[in-house]
């Protein structure tokens, strides 16, 4: 292992980014100590990449005082360092990371024995071996700046949509959503939040039909109940019709089906989440409901709990290039109201809010005395933040929950 890590430390780019931790002490043999010093040396000297020839060449122009027994072995090292592939450079930084450590260990015991018989007898020297050694354990920093080029710049600021929204009323405030991007959605029970993101990707022209791959974990509603919303949505029909007309029905949902996973996500944390989005890689993830699954850590405060889990499907959505529709609930105070504001978020000052793209709620014309639930049909989507289109306001739609379909 030690030849191919000097191997791959003849690459100029891999021995600059790491040469603060591939220190000559970390290797094992004076052997191959000798050989990592001349690589030392002809990078200092070069300019250009170097090869294993050149550091032969360079080693025994450097050491000819060798005997010929000294000169076969490190001709047959060089030839085996020849013979080597060079490491995938994150392997190599994990192989110096842990000859690091090894060595360190080697001086922390030396350092104990000393202190143990008295020559050391100060804490001092502990303090300043740690401070010494304590960025061998470091990988090299990295940071991928972003390009300044006016061509590239323009290409990605780019306002198209590689999925578009299917209510055109909706559409007019945010047009579409691109993978990256954390939507929030709230309302109060009995609303349609599921129905909502039912028709958004399983209704006419919703991101299914986009070709996109969506995936939803459910961890309130029963999954039986959320994919029977998905295919009323997909075909327009009641449940009933579809009793009575499976074959209508299959025609909208058939083309769908490969690209639908709908999941039973019941105590679920986000690290199992963030494992189910490695194994199905989809396009869309619907987390209903986003507050259910549980961060890493333990906190006092349950706002801050909130902050925690709405921080990581952010960074879900960036690190897997998907959307993430995290549903939410509205607080009792927007029982009945139609306008209501981002204080009103169940559980949440400002995390919510703050980690979001695009924020809407939902919700729908109170009641009129006498009046039946199915006769309040309007529901009101409003666009309280939009870092999209910079587009906010409010737009009337109508809802069908036995189709679980919405229309301007």
């Amino acid at each position: 292992m030690e030849l191919a890590l000097l191997r791959t430390l003849t690459s100029r780019e891999f021995y600059e980014g790491n040469k603060s931790i591939a220190k000559e002490r970390i290797f094992k043999s004076k052997e191959t100590r000798a050989i990592k010093n001349t690589i030392d040396l002809a990078m200092i000297e070069y300019e250009d990449d170097i090869n294993i020839g050149d550091i032969e060449a360079l080693f025994f122009s450097s050491n000819q005082a060798l005997t010929t027994a000294q000169k076969d072995i490190y001709t047959s090292l060089f030839r085996k360092m020849d013979l080597c592939d060079e490491l995938n450079y994150e392997v190599a930084q994990d192989v110096l990371r842990e000859l690091n450590r090894e060595d360190a260990a080697n001086e922390l015991v030396d350092m104990a024995f000393k202190m143990s018989n008295g020559e050391i007898t100060s804490l001092h020297k502990v303090v300043e071996f740690i401070d010494r050694r304590e960025e061998d354990f470091m990988p090299a920093l990295k940071i991928a700046f972003e390009s300044m080029d006016i061509d590239e710049l323009l290409k990605k600021n780019d306002l198209e949509f590689k999925w578009k929204i299917n209510i055109p009323t909706v559409a007019q405030l945010v047009p579409g959503v691109n993978g990256g991007q954390l939507i929030v959605g709230a309302a109060r029970p009995n609303t349609g939040k599921t129905s909502c993101h039912a028709f958004l990707c399983a209704g006419k022209d919703g991101f299914l039909h986009q070709g996109a791959k969506v995936m939803v974990l459910a961890n309130e509603e029963a999954t039986n109940r959320v994919s029977a919303r998905y295919l009323t949505a997909s075909c327009n029909m009641t449940i009933d019709a579809i009793k009575k007309d499976k074959t209508k029905a299959e025609q909208f949902f058939k083309p769908m089906k490969d690209s639908l996973n709908v999941a039973d996500a019941t105590g679920w944390d986000l690290d199992r989440m963030e494992r189910a989005i490695k194994a199905y890689k989809p396009d869309i993830l619907i987390a209903d409901m986003a507050d259910k699954f549980q961060p890493e850590g333990s906190y006092t405060a349950h706002h801050e709990k909130l902050k925690a889990t709405y921080v990581r499907l952010r960074i879900l959505a960036k690190q897997y290039d998907c959307v993430i529709f995290a549903m939410s609930q509205l607080s009792a105070e927007a029982e009945g109201k139609v306008f209501v504001d981002m204080s009103m978020l169940e559980g949440s000052r400002t995390g919510k809010a703050s980690e979001a793209d695009i924020l809407f709620c939902l919700t729908k014309t109170p009641m009129i005395e006498g009046q039946q639930e199915e006769d309040s049909a309007e529901r009101h989507w409003l666009v309280l933040k939009n870092k999209l289109t910079g587009k906010h306001g409010r737009v009337v739609t109508m809802f069908d929950p036995d189709t679980a379909t919405y229309s301007a």
